[in-house]
């Protein structure tokens, strides 16, 4: 990607005073990969729990418009 070639170059030119800029943006990066990974653990679940039947959502106690809720962790039931 461009971003760590520009990260790089800069890093050479500069020397020491990129370093927290580097650390800044991979903080950034780390938050944004995690903002990610949790949004698709959200999908997933409520992809899973979409596939049971009314039946079977009513034997765990939930209904259909309680998915969203259980699967963002939510849900106070």
């Amino acid at each position: 990607m461009h971003f760590w070639l520009s990260c790089t170059a800069a890093f050479g030119l500069l020397g020491d005073g990129t370093k927290s800029y580097i650390r800044s943006n991979d903080q950034v990066s780390s938050k944004v990969i995690r903002m990610i990974k949790a949004f698709r653990d959200y999908q997933r679940n409520v992809s899973e729990l979409s596939q049971l039947s009314d039946r079977e959502l009513a034997d765990i106690g939930l209904d259909r418009s309680d998915i969203p809720r259980v699967a963002a962790g939510t849900y106070n039931g």
